[in-house]
């Protein structure tokens, strides 16, 4: 999940109209017709031979982090179309969706180490797309507060050689709170009868002017990097974990930014406390990296489950995820939970011989940890038309749906319906016969910030689940504790059961999704 950049989620609404009665399909939930024999089949499938976890675990821990542009990505692009084509998927490749502009980035060795007045380990990580430093750093850090341009004013000529730490560690009462929970059905009914869908309205709307704050995050960095600095510490944000994201905007040359860390905020108290109380603390600071020039191609991943009726093949319904990560911790929950989830629901309808009558898809997509979702939007504006114009082409009128998986590793209890009253009884029926795994819910909200909204943008009914937070926006979203021990089995069992059949009846409808 991207565009927030924090541990909560955005839970922003869809604005506009309520839809009148005449643009609301007319069906009652039992009108939609659901195959309780294929339901029975996926859930035996999902529940007693799941693939789902190994799937999540390889993904995450066995290839790595996943960053953009990085050899890892292409390793786990490359292996998540092989095992899609051992599930027996067809046309399985790697789609150009266009050229990333930013260098491809990686580290090799990193470490803050304070040598004095006593040793310790210190918790960091290096943002990405940072520059190397030169050797190892070794000094006194300076403790200073600079939030702009302005407040460096401040500090010119008194930074250069140095390792700043830069602002003041939050240890708050959140600390006390519990890290992880489960929506209770109290929750999930509140937000039911939402007849308001909010903001964001459309596809701008839900940027929220992220990449300018990139841009601007970028360009106090080059200044620092000016004004001599050797290396930057920041505090994590989160006292659970240590969150990083990185300077790039993929489009921008950060190669004159200043080598930065973000450090676990319990460690950066304590060396605050050793600047401020004169204990005057030594750190060795280092950071190698390897580069590699912008690729003249990024791909996305894609596989298929033809559809079996000739009338009705040539549309198609899309599963997707995102398959990048930020450079630390290995993206299990954000997202290769979410890709494993769409692997596997369309792994369990090949393996009970579903026979949908319409294709389904599996995109999994390269580039959403960055501010325009690259690779889905890359794909959308190469099939469907542009977002930001709203411009359609031909083949936007052949996509029944999008359904994306993104919203951490938890079970699915629902599915917002982005502000399209029309689909609620669509999908009351289709999850009602999984009331007993708590799936049942469905409300007009919007959530936006993740690889649906392209598809948003050029007027395609595409949808996200609810899903159970557990602890990802406390501890595991965007940090290094972003690991598969984060993975709990039994949610995503439930979570592919859920997608395999949505996906299975949405795909044998005798109409596409209605269309706000």
């Amino acid at each position: 999940m991207k565009r927030t950049r924090s541990s909560l989620l955005l839970l922003a609404l869809l604005a506009g109209p309520a839809p009148t009665l005449a643009q609301q399909a007319p069906a009652a939930p039992a009108a939609e017709r659901v195959d309780a024999r294929v339901n029975a089949r996926i859930r035996d499938e999902g529940m007693n031979r799941s693939r789902v976890m190994e799937t999540a675990v390889y993904l995450s821990d066995v290839i790595g982090p996943r960053l953009a542009g990085s050899p890892q990505y292409l390793r786990a692009a490359e292996w998540a179309r092989d095992r899609m084509t051992a599930f027996g998927l067809a046309n399985a490749a790697l789609e150009p969706w266009g050229t990333r502009r930013g260098i491809g980035w990686e580290t090799t060795r990193h470490s803050v180490e304070l040598v004095s007045p006593y040793y310790a380990r210190i918790v960091a990580y290096p943002k990405a797309w940072s520059p190397a430093t030169e050797g190892v750093v070794r000094g006194e850090p300076v403790l200073v507060s600079i939030r702009n341009e302005a407040d460096l004013a401040r500090y010119r000529g008194q930074l250069r050689g140095r390792i700043v730490m830069n602002g003041e560690a939050v240890i708050d009462t959140t600390r006390f709170a519990p890290t992880g929970r489960r929506f209770t059905q109290a929750q999930l009914d509140s937000i039911a009868g939402l007849t308001d869908p909010g903001s964001p309205r459309d596809y701008a709307d839900d940027s929220g002017g992220y990449a300018d704050r990139v841009r601007q995050r970028n360009r106090l960095a080059a200044l620092l990097r000016e004004e001599g600095v050797a290396a930057l510490l920041e505090p994590a944000r989160s006292p659970h974990a240590v969150g990083v994201s990185g300077y790039q905007a993929a489009d921008s040359d950060v190669s004159g930014a200043v080598p930065a860390f973000v450090v676990d905020a319990w460690d950066y108290a304590r060396l605050a406390n050793l600047v401020r109380l004169g204990g005057a603390p030594v750190l060795e600071v280092e950071l190698r990296t390897r580069t590699t020039p912008a690729a003249p191609q990024s791909y996305n991943v894609v596989a298929e489950i033809p559809g079996s009726d000739p009338r009705l093949r040539d549309e198609v319904v899309i599963v997707g995820g995102h398959l990048d990560t930020w450079n630390v911790g290995t993206g299990a929950t954000d997202n290769a939970a979410g890709v494993a989830v769409a692997m596997e629901a369309a792994r369990i309808l090949r393996a009970v011989g579903a026979k949908p009558r319409r294709t389904i898809r599996v995109a999994l997509w390269d580039a959403e940890e960055h501010e325009d979702y690259f690779g889905s939007g890359g794909y959308v504006r190469r099939h469907y038309g542009d977002p930001e114009t709203g411009r359609t082409l031909a083949g936007q009128r052949k996509v029944s749906g999008y359904f994306n998986v993104d919203n951490g590793a938890g079970r699915i209890r629902g599915i917002y319906l982005q502000g399209n009253e029309a689909v609620r009884p669509v999908f009351s029926a289709y999850l009602e016969p999984f009331r007993d795994l708590g799936a049942a819910n469905v409300t007009l909200k919007n959530a936006g910030s993740t690889d649906h909204m392209p598809f948003v943008g050029v007027g395609i009914p595409a949808f996200t689940f609810i899903q159970d937070p557990l602890d990802y926006h406390t501890r595991t979203h965007h940090t290094n504790k972003d690991v598969a021990a984060a993975l709990l089995e039994g949610d995503l069992k439930q979570a592919a059961v859920v997608v395999a059949s949505v996906l299975y009846h949405t795909a044998n409808r005798d109409e596409m999704l209605p269309r706000r």
